[in-house]
């Protein structure tokens, strides 16, 4: 019995951690060796644009990533840094097709009666376009000393709401704090 439940415990944590709204892409990755970068800065790569047009979402990802990378034992230096930590978003207007047929018949389309599919209703089935933002937030970890973008780590999301902004873009720094950890220490 506790076999069992440990079963079903481990398939929703991977059942859950595989509906993450937010995809994370390393792009390049030619950091040589960790223990030359002790100090860091973070910028942004357009200092007159704001996060997702918004100073406090500005505020939040500059701190997110300052507190993963001191979490790391990276220090902030404003002068002279070892590692530039330049971020960006851009957030791009989207469509997508949803299917609005009912999916509870397995002999819908083949003309056999169900007596699950009800003949009343106003949508009986098909598509509708549906409007979205995607939210890209692009991440450069710069050498200073080779003046060259040594590891570019890209998250990409879904934002159906306004509120889903913020959610996304912790958990794209997050996910992107943790490749780079992990193309860190590896």
């Amino acid at each position: 019995m506790k076999f069992s439940r440990n079963i079903f415990a481990v398939l929703v944590v991977f059942w859950m951690a595989s509906c993450s709204p937010v995809r994370v892409f390393l792009e390049k990755n030619e950091v040589a060796e960790v223990a030359d970068y002790k100090t860091f800065f973070v910028i942004n790569q357009y200092y007159d644009k704001d996060a997702f047009e918004s100073p406090v979402l500005e505020d939040n990802l500059q701190n997110s990533l300052t507190e993963g990378m001191k979490s790391f034992g990276f220090e902030q230096d404003m002068e002279r840094p070892d590692l530039i930590v330049r971020y960006n978003t851009n957030l791009t207007d989207r469509q997508k097709e949803v299917n609005t047929a009912p999916m509870m018949n397995p002999y819908y389309g083949l003309g056999w009666y169900s007596p699950w599919m009800m003949p009343w209703g106003s949508n009986m089935g098909g598509f509708r376009v549906e409007n979205y933002d995607m939210g890209e937030l692009v991440v450069d970890f710069i050498d200073t000393r080779q003046d060259k973008v040594v590891m570019r780590i890209s998250a990409v999301g879904e934002i159906n709401k306004p509120q889903q902004k913020s959610k996304n873009l912790k958990t794209s720094v997050e996910k992107i704090l943790k490749t780079f950890s992990k193309k860190v220490t590896s």
